[in-house]
């Protein structure tokens, strides 16, 4: 796999991108105090002060302490707005580029004079220079830009390591559907990529945690039934009333969902703490998939060639040939354990109707 570096791609560039830093909060006893005046609450101003490059926090201070405020300009307020649209995440879609760059156009028409406007043109050329390659079919990838070129000629295991990404990142966030979810779709396509190994043993971690989960809320159910029942006891009648209706609505929009996500086949059904039908169904689920994964952990048929790898070359030799040796190379890739989704690739890349 390769890269390409935009007009802009260097760190070092970015890292240079500083500004006044807001308003400047002047004390009785000298001491000055950066950040911005987020607004004020009984005789203090709260304010925004920047710990880190990436780490804001609110510090209270006493208006009775405070002798000056110096104003940070209204330019340099809106570049803050914007300065952090580079550098930009990687799997960025267009919409997202144009969407920054639209801001930062409006920046620069607002602000004709201000001493930001030429680090914002900048900023426009090297999200135009990205946004150029995501139209044509390239992707951002970590810190680099992927060519369309370079991106469909290993796009299997492009598509591989990002399923992966996105499912350590839901496990980071300890959001454990959103990871089974795309644990589901990542094995019904890349059952045979070469970080599966790891990916499956991540997933068996959240089983475990998911279905300890699923077990406290079905163990405490009853108990939490009856608190609630208590709470609403020691109402007064009008709020109880309003409050029951609430949580009768509720519990409607809840069961409806679970029967939809049944009806649909939804792998993951949402479990809902109250709602004991949805609770049974995910932990089925649980013990459904942590059974396949400790049975069947490894493909029944391991490819001698990574599907990778077989994809690549296919891709490189359907570059020319006739419409018979072509179809050959898709046949070949097809037994080879090349899923559907690229073979449609590959087939459009040789000019071969799907038979």
């Amino acid at each position: 796999m390769k890269t390409l570096t935009t007009p802009f791609a260097a760190a070092a560039w970015l890292c240079c991108i500083q500004i006044s830093p807001a308003d400047t909060i002047v004390m009785k006893n000298g001491d000055k105090i950066e950040g911005h005046v987020l607004r004020e609450e009984d005789g203090n101003y709260i304010l925004e002060v920047k710990v880190s490059d990436t780490i804001r926090d609110e510090k209270t201070v006493a208006k009775s302490d405070v002798k000056s405020i110096e104003k940070e300009a209204d330019d340099l307020k809106a570049f803050r707005e914007i300065e952090g649209f580079v550098p930009t995440p990687e799997l960025l879609g267009a919409a997202g580029y144009e969407g920054r760059l639209e801001k930062i156009e409006a920046f620069i028409t607002g602000y004709p004079e201000s001493t930001q406007v030429s680090k914002a043109k900048e900023m426009e050329d090297y999200l135009t220079g990205e946004l150029a390659v995501v139209r044509a079919g390239g992707i951002k990838f970590g810190e680099e830009m992927v060519s369309p070129e370079d991106y469909m000629a290993n796009a299997y295991e492009y598509d591989a390591v990002i399923a992966e990404k996105r499912i350590k990142e839901d496990v980071g966030r300890r959001d454990f559907i959103g990871a089974l979810r795309n644990f589901t779709k990542y094995d019904q396509t890349f059952a045979s990529a070469a970080g599966r190994g790891e990916i499956v043993s991540l997933v068996k971690q959240v089983l475990a945690a998911y279905r300890a989960s699923i077990d406290e809320s079905l163990s405490s159910l009853e108990s939490r039934i009856e608190k609630r029942k208590a709470g609403l006891a020691s109402m007064s009648p009008e709020d109880r009333a309003q409050t029951e209706r609430a949580l009768a609505e509720q519990d409607e929009r809840i069961a409806a969902r679970f029967v939809e996500e049944k009806a649909a086949a939804q792998p993951w059904v949402t479990p809902d703490a109250f709602n004991k039908e949805s609770l049974d169904e995910a932990r089925r689920q649980v013990d459904s998939e942590t059974t396949r994964l400790e049975t069947k952990s490894i493909p029944a048929t391991t490819p001698e060639t990574p599907v990778a790898e077989t994809y690549r070359l296919a891709w490189g030799k359907l570059s020319g040939g006739t419409e018979e040796e072509k179809k050959a190379v898709i046949e070949e890739a097809r037994s080879s354990g090349v899923p559907e989704p690229y073979l449609v690739k590959l087939r459009e890349r040789g000019g071969i109707e799907a038979p």
